[in-house]
């Protein structure tokens, strides 16, 4: 009898805790039907008027039509965004005669609105292609061609920059400026027409707001197959010029089923708050997500090394008890000096990275931070740190790894193969395509449902990616004995030096522990006979707190044999050649110092 009551109590428990983590919730979803088109008409019709996301500044648009239905502009339920979709759509169907497969760029500033474009763009028939509004006009010009995109969707400040570069716009030939034209002075409405009449005759200028308002009514979603493209979104540039990925319904679809799977969090109990570029493939996979489960989220513009401001982050995750926290590691970088100690987080349970390197030193704090246990009724502190690493050729993480203030090795420890719900299979091969052993060197290999279909335009860097349905991600990874993969460095990354090759993250994990380090970036370093050295790049927390001597001296205690660094350069954090997404790119750092040897 104390056995059944003692098997009725844990079945009791573990059930709690499913529905306490929302499993009741995602699982359903995960292993049901998804067409990514189909998600907001599913949203709506199950979580209706209800807020499920709210955003930091309001679009700088509105469609007439819904003023009346929806007065708060920093509030949006399912419905509404369905409804937006809806006009959006039927504005590209018949005012711009937008035909099936056809491409839609946008270029803009960041912002939740950016998702509003990428639906409606599907929703139309058409495919969505979200660049980020920071990358130079001198990449958005080829890359913009290469898309062979006919309307653009942009802002002012992009055209400004357009006409000073005087961008050659491809097929383009209807750009869509996401304002409404009264929040300019008549003066600069005209100046800029004018400038774009003269520079660009051939082009036409449409002001969204008045575009709307030609819209009668909702258009219905544009059935899409599994294999149709919907997205192309652009690689991040740390490796070079961005190349265009194909992201195909029936992957991203599959890339839904695992973030439901692997992101414990209830749209009952919890609520996130994301600052991330709106963009990126990963960011559009939660926005799916989220929008099918209908998680309450808050959607910051900001994001990076220039305009995320992480003390009022920590302000705004204490004062709304906000249990999850999203953003690139770039965000975490500057969180992280923030005295946690001010703020009341303990309703944080989980914190959550994904596109670069995330460090033992950044894990450590946040794991630290919030009552992730409590709602077990576990009497334990400490959140959980999410750490997805892939890329947006993957469409999913390759791997994930949960860390807690419990976990006891890091090490660049990134997870297990495997450690992905509905992720693609892993190998990891020498240069001969000979799989390594256990404790060995080799390159991470990925394939699978959720892999991308190729680049967009460019069968020749496809067919140099993609070997007998094989994906190199670009990471080099020792497979560790207890199974582990250990993340060693991007291919384009790794120092060969005149005794072998040495990897620069191993070493960033290291002297980000020093005390004085704000951020650091290891990176390549010629020298005289054409090989290449350790150097670093660093900034510190304190102005003028050490010397570049004596740094280095301090650093290279911390290391060991081929590690050693020949060079440390003092800078300030924003000197650092820092990519859209908040990489550093270290191609910048290694180049230059191939020029100083000419």
């Amino acid at each position: 009898m104390i056995i059944y009551l003692l098997l009725a109590i844990i079945i009791g428990y573990l059930v709690f805790v499913a529905i306490r983590i929302g499993l009741h919730q995602r699982l359903p979803l995960a292993l049901g039907p998804i067409s990514l088109e189909l998600i907001p008409d599913r949203a709506a019709k199950k979580y209706r008027e209800r807020p499920i996301f709210t955003i930091d500044i309001p679009c700088h648009w509105e469609i007439e039509a819904l003023k009346t239905r929806y007065i708060d502009p920093l509030a949006w339920s399912a419905k509404r965004i369905q409804s937006t979709a809806g006009m959006l759509a039927s504005l590209l169907q018949h005012q711009f005669n937008l035909q099936y497969g056809e491409r839609v760029a946008i270029f803009k500033q960041n912002h939740f609105d950016i998702h509003l474009f990428t639906i409606s763009i599907i929703r139309a028939g058409g495919i969505a292609c979200p660049v980020n509004g920071k990358l130079s006009i001198n990449d958005f010009d080829p890359y913009l061609a290469n898309l062979s995109a006919t309307i653009l969707i942009t802002d002012s400040a992009a055209i400004l920059k357009f006409l000073q570069s005087g961008i050659d716009f491809g097929c383009c030939r209807k750009l869509i400026i996401a304002e409404k034209r009264a929040l300019k002075s008549e003066i600069e409405v005209t100046a800029l027409e004018e400038q774009m009449a003269r520079s660009y005759p051939d082009i036409q200028i449409y002001w969204l707001e008045e575009a709307l308002l030609s819209v009668q009514k909702e258009s219905p979603a544009v059935p899409r197959g599994k294999d149709d493209p919907l997205y192309l979104v652009h690689s991040s540039g740390t490796t070079g010029f961005p190349k265009a990925v194909i992201l195909k319904n029936g992957p991203q679809a599959h890339a839904v089923r695992g973030w439901l799977c692997y992101v414990h969090l209830s749209r009952t109990w919890d609520k996130g708050f994301g600052a991330l570029p709106n963009n990126h493939q990963a960011v559009i996979l939660s926005f799916n997500s989220l929008l099918l489960l209908g998680f309450p989220a808050h959607w910051s513009s900001s994001y990076d090394h220039l305009d995320f401001n992480a003390e009022e982050v920590m302000r705004a995750l204490a004062d709304g008890k906000f249990t999850g926290y999203f953003g690139f590691p770039v965000t975490y970088t500057q969180l992280k000096e923030v005295p946690a100690e001010k703020y009341d987080l303990s309703a944080m349970r989980i914190w959550g990275s994904t596109a670069d390197a995330s460090h033992e030193v950044i894990q450590r704090k946040f794991v630290s931070i919030g009552n992730a246990f409590k709602a077990f009724g576990i009497p334990l502190k400490g959140s959980i740190f999410l750490d997805a690493q892939g890329s947006s050729e993957v469409g999913t993480p390759s791997v994930i790894r949960y860390f807690t203030r419990y976990t006891n090795t890091f090490d660049r420890r990134i997870g297990r193969i495997g450690s992905t719900p509905f992720g693609p299979k892993i190998r990891i091969v020498k240069e001969n395509g000979e799989k390594v052993k256990r404790g060995e060197v080799g390159k991470l290999e990925v394939k699978g449902k959720t892999v991308f279909a190729g680049y967009w335009n460019n069968p020749a860097l496809t067919y140099q990616a993609i070997h007998g349905n094989w994906f190199f991600t670009g990471d080099v990874v020792r497979l560790n004995k207890d199974g582990h993969l250990i993340q060693l460095d991007r291919l384009v990354d790794v120092i060969h030096t005149s005794d072998g090759e040495v990897y620069s993250l191993p070493i960033e994990e290291k002297l980000h522990k020093h005390p004085a380090v704000f951020d650091v970036c290891v990176y390549a370093h010629q020298q005289p006979d054409g090989t290449y050295l350790p150097s670093v790049a660093a900034a510190l927390k304190v102005k003028n707190s050490i010397s570049n001597s004596l740094l280095l001296h301090e650093f290279n205690q911390m290391l060991e044999g081929k590690e050693k660094l020949c060079r440390c350069e003092i800078m300030e954090w924003s000197e650092f050649p820092i990519g859209v997404t908040g990489k550093t790119l270290k191609r910048v750092f290694r180049n230059r110092s191939e020029q100083m040897m000419k």
